[in-house]
């Protein structure tokens, strides 16, 4: 009797082969030939899965991203405030469980750098859903502060894509100042935390 093949978790499988590929030798300089040997399969059996490789990267991406979602919806609570809930978004702490989180630093630079250059509008497309996905969920969050009298921004829209924007620079100076996964996560939360207090509510 043939063995029925999960199709979702074998693109998964290859997926999760490739990103230490990715992450030492740069998504260009990596071939789908690479790819197919670091996960033990034929070249062909990987475009049977996916139609380039795009959509491996953004496979990965989709995995991570999703992750990172579910932990951060365990980990937040009514009674938290919006503050509290915006910093915990950017709490990376997960990637310490499920991969080597260094390699998880240098591959979200990575992406970045290879959106910077992208001529075909696949990476920018791609990571503008998951910058809205961030700005439904800062923003919301922001909203609930005002409505419960502990932050007065004078925009939300500015404040929220200023926090955004912050992450992405975040990753480069972690590029150009050699930091660790640890640095880089300190560094992000002490700054988003900094621009959070300038419209915290203060107590008369």
């Amino acid at each position: 009797m043939a063995r029925i093949i999960d199709k979702e978790e074998k693109r998964l499988d290859i997926a999760r082969a490739s990103i230490e590929l990715f992450t030492y030798k740069g998504i260009a300089q990596t071939s789908i030939d690479e790819i197919a040997k670091s996960a033990g399969v034929a070249k062909g059996t990987i475009y049977l899965y996916f139609k380039n490789k795009e959509e491996i990267i953004f496979a990965i991406w989709d995995m991570l991203a999703q992750r990172h979602q579910d932990v951060f919806q365990k980990r937040i609570t009514d009674k938290m405030s919006a503050k509290e809930k915006i910093i915990e978004l950017f709490n990376f702490t997960e990637c310490e469980e499920d991969h080597d989180k260094e390699q998880i630093l240098t591959l979200y630079q990575h992406f970045l750098s290879t959106m910077l250059v992208d001529k075909t509008g696949l990476y920018t497309a791609y990571f503008e859903s998951f910058f809205q996905r961030d700005y439904k969920t800062i923003s919301t969050c922001l909203q609930e502060g005002i409505e419960k009298g502990e932050l007065a921004p004078h925009d939300v829209d500015k404040l929220t894509k200023t926090i955004i924007v912050f992450m992405d620079g975040t990753l480069i100076k972690a590029k150009m100042s050699n930091f660790h996964f640890e640095q880089a996560q300190a560094f992000l939360i002490q700054h988003i935390t900094f621009l959070l207090d300038q419209c915290t509510r203060k107590e008369p």
